[in-house]
């Protein structure tokens, strides 16, 4: 939604679709690991017979050591693709992201089981990758963190805007969002609220 003070923000939740479409690329990854060492381990396959064939058993035997090296090279696709699953068949927290979407960064939140768990602030150069999904927008903040953006609580002039700002593709009405200021009595309200709770917790 538009905000009074022409933000974009958005309160979505963290569900199983969201982190099954978070790995997608990992899994298509692991899935042409394991396709193309099983090419490769039915070439070298190929290769020995050839080469014991022809008496050739030096060349055979270094195509055999390559047969084993493909099948460890499957073994891990395999690992990574098995490992992915599990993670995806684990039970997940009720976990809420929040986030404020100004011109040059962002002001997130994070809540778990309605606790709140984590106040951030990223700078738009801090993204480091972006992906595009069918139903989900992820920005990298680091190699194995993502900011999670459910585009149906979106409408297109927002979207549009995202788009334009970390895809880089502009097309349709974009809004005009004011300067990331962190600082700003709303950011600083929260971030006192939560650090009071943290203390009382403590004590």
């Amino acid at each position: 939604m538009i905000t009074e003070k022409n933000t974009i923000k958005i309160r979505s939740e963290f569900t199983a679709e969201a982190k099954k479409e978070l790995v997608a690329p990992s899994r298509k990854a692991s899935n042409k690991l394991i396709l193309g060492s099983l090419a490769f381990a039915f070439v070298f396959i190929v290769l020995i017979f050839i080469f014991y064939y022809f008496k050739k058993t030096d060349l055979a035997g270094l195509m055999f050591g390559l047969f084993l090296f493909s099948l460890l090279i499957m073994a891990y696709g395999a690992m990574i693709k098995y490992s992915i699953k599990k993670d995806l068949q684990k039970s997940m927290p009720r976990t809420i992201y929040e986030y404020e979407f100004y011109n040059g960064g962002i002001a997130a939140k994070e809540e778990i089981e309605g606790e709140i768990m984590h106040i951030s602030k990223y700078y738009d150069r801090s993204i480091c990758k972006t992906l595009d999904g069918k139903r989900y927008m992820f920005l990298y903040v680091s190699s194995s963190m993502a900011l999670v953006i459910d585009k149906s609580l979106l409408s297109p002039e927002e979207i549009a805007t995202l788009k334009a700002i970390y895809f880089k593709e502009y097309s349709g009405d974009r809004i005009k969002l004011p300067d990331f200021k962190p600082g700003t009595p709303d950011f600083v309200q929260v971030e006192e609220i939560t650090e009071e709770k943290r203390t009382q917790d403590q004590q």
